[in-house]
């Protein structure tokens, strides 16, 4: 059984990645190549991203879905912090089965999916339901592929080790790849090893 989420590592980590947070959403936006749409970021390393999508592209709905009260509670003071609460909702929702409705939103996120993936095995299957066709999920865990070296090793000791207390597992591509096949959406998968490990699904149009 995972351990309880530790809110005080997770908002130390938070502010840890503030600098490093414009880069992976700027990696996200190229991937999804538009800037409008409606968007859900998952799990608790939430936030992040989302404040950053809804600063830059203004055309963007977005919903935060997370497990753990403390971290909403958390989410929904920052966001409200922020000035930008009727950009981006917090709602609850378990992450095996998400409370949104089918064909729900264009762009998926789940930074940080490391911690869940080998153990909620519906997940990924979760994040295809919800996805519209021709929409795009951003899955996995990095610093992003243009954030500067320096900006990397400012944090890395610190945030390597707020990972271990917060019970980040380590995912190889071998573990990542077989994990995928187990879901049956190989052939919606693409695993991306530039600016971290990476999965990017996309739902064709039908």
């Amino acid at each position: 059984m995972r351990r309880a989420v530790n809110i005080h590592d997770i908002e130390q980590l938070d502010r840890l990645w503030k600098k490093i947070y414009p880069y992976v959403a700027s990696q996200i936006m190229e991937a999804f190549q538009r800037d409008y749409g409606s968007v859900l970021e998952l799990g608790p390393f939430s936030g992040g991203i989302s404040l950053e999508l809804a600063r830059s592209h203004p055309g963007l709905g977005i919903i935060i879905g997370a497990e753990s009260l403390p971290v909403i509670e958390y989410l929904r003071r920052k966001i409200a912090l922020s000035g930008l609460s009727k950009r981006i909702a917090v709602e609850a929702t378990d992450l095996e089965h998400l409370q949104f409705m089918d064909a729900q939103f264009d762009l998926v996120i789940l930074r940080g999916a490391f911690f869940f993936l080998k153990e909620k095995t519906r997940l990924l299957g979760e994040i295809v339901r919800v996805l519209k066709a021709g929409g795009m999920a951003f899955v996995g865990g990095g610093y992003g592929k243009d954030t500067p070296k320096e900006l990397i090793d400012e944090i890395a000791d610190e945030s390597r080790e707020l990972n271990k207390r917060l019970g980040r597992k380590r995912v190889s591509k071998e573990e990542l790849e077989e994990i995928v096949r187990k879901s049956e959406l190989a052939d919606r998968c693409e695993i991306e090893e530039e600016g971290g490990l990476w999965i990017t699904i996309r739902k064709q149009n039908t």
